[in-house]
This record gives C-alpha cells, structure tokens and sequence, in this order.
C-alpha cells in the first residue's frame, strides 16, 4: 500500500518537473533535457510539517484554478497533502491569525494542512494555478470553516 503511495506521489511530482524542465545542448550539439526541482520539501509555506500519508488506496487529484481579478475564497482547510505551481498572477494565501504569503508566477504552492485560511487575488488580472491534492477516496479536496 505504502509503495502505491509513493508511486502516486512520484508521478505526480514528476508531473511537476516534466513540466518545468527545458531543453539545453550538449557538448556534441545534442539536446539534452533540464530538470529544475521546483520543490523537495515535508513543510507546508508556514513552516508546519506535512503529515503522514492515509494507509487506504491513492487518490491523486489535478486541477486547474483561475481567480478572477479581486476575488476571496472563502475560509477554508484541507485534510490531505496538496501542492501547486503558479503559471499567472498573483494568489495570496491568509490564515485567520493573519499571517499570509503572496505566491507569483512560477512559485511551488506548498499548501497548508489542518490550517484555516482562504485565497484572494488581490491583484488586476486572473490567477491561474495547477494543484496536485494526494488523497483518497472519499476524502474532500477542501472543507470549508464554520
């Protein structure tokens, strides 16, 4: 079980730098491919560790998110592991004891866990960001605050 978990993980992951990878030559004139590690962390953005993966059957969920320009989540927390990569925009993330952090184009989004925050693009033009949430079945993306 533990090993599908990881598979999961990696593919995603991998996801992740095949995406940010790019093409160099080498010393023959051979192009060759560059992976940059975009992140390589067990801490979400506010230094909390991430916990421990579910024992049950992966559940890896991809989404992509435009904010509109102005736009407020509302709060919210999420029980499982998620991670993303800015592609435009500004999305900054505030907790409800006021701290926040403001993620621009081509940040990793190490998201929190067990925290109740929301998102707001607080800027002129869309937000877009792919998350990666590694879950299962069953467990939802985000749950909202009372």
């Amino acid at each position: 079980m533990k090993k599908l978990i990881l598979v999961g993980l990696l593919a995603t992951f991998g996801i992740i730098c095949v995406w940010a990878q790019t093409v160099e030559k080498n010393k023959n004139g051979k192009e060759e491919v560059r992976v940059d590690i975009l992140a390589e962390t067990s801490q979400s953005w506010d230094g909390a560790t991430l916990p421990n993966y579910p024992t049950t059957t992966p559940k890896i969920t991809i989404l992509r998110y435009t904010f509109p320009a102005h736009q407020r989540l509302s709060p919210h927390t999420h029980s499982i592991i998620n991670c993303g990569v800015m592609l435009k925009g500004e999305l900054t993330i505030v907790t409800t004891d006021g701290r926040e952090h403001t993620f621009k184009e081509g940040d990793v989004v190490m998201e929190m866990i067990g925290t109740i925050h929301y998102g707001e693009n607080r800027g002129n033009e869309d937000a877009e960001v792919i998350m990666f949430y590694a879950g299962t079945e069953g467990l939802p993306l985000k749950e909202e605050a009372k």
